[in-house]
């Protein structure tokens, strides 16, 4: 995993909030493997952790202009992607 310094990654959100395909990939390979694991922490099976794991990046580059920079980004992608598994749950039941 490649680590970012801070000032280059809020250029990258920028950047990824403009619709910048190259930005979003980055972010996307940053994050996904942790966010991945987050998921299987809620959904044990592999399929449907991936497959949430990729709604909640859905949700993160809909969302990016949202972001504020108040908060660490990755505890930010963190909720989004808690949300999406909590959500997932909620309508197995």
């Amino acid at each position: 995993m490649k680590i970012i310094p801070l000032h280059n990654q809020k250029s990258l959100i920028k950047k990824a909030s403009d619709h910048d395909r190259e930005a979003q990939k980055q972010l996307f390979e940053q994050f996904s493997p942790k966010m991945l694991g987050v998921c299987r922490q809620y959904v044990k099976d592999l399929h449907h952790a991936e497959d949430l794991m990729l709604q909640g990046f859905l949700k993160v580059f809909t969302n990016l202009a949202k972001f504020k920079h108040e908060g660490s980004f990755e505890g930010w992608i963190r909720r989004i992607m808690v949300n999406t598994c909590f959500s997932y749950l909620r309508k197995k039941m």
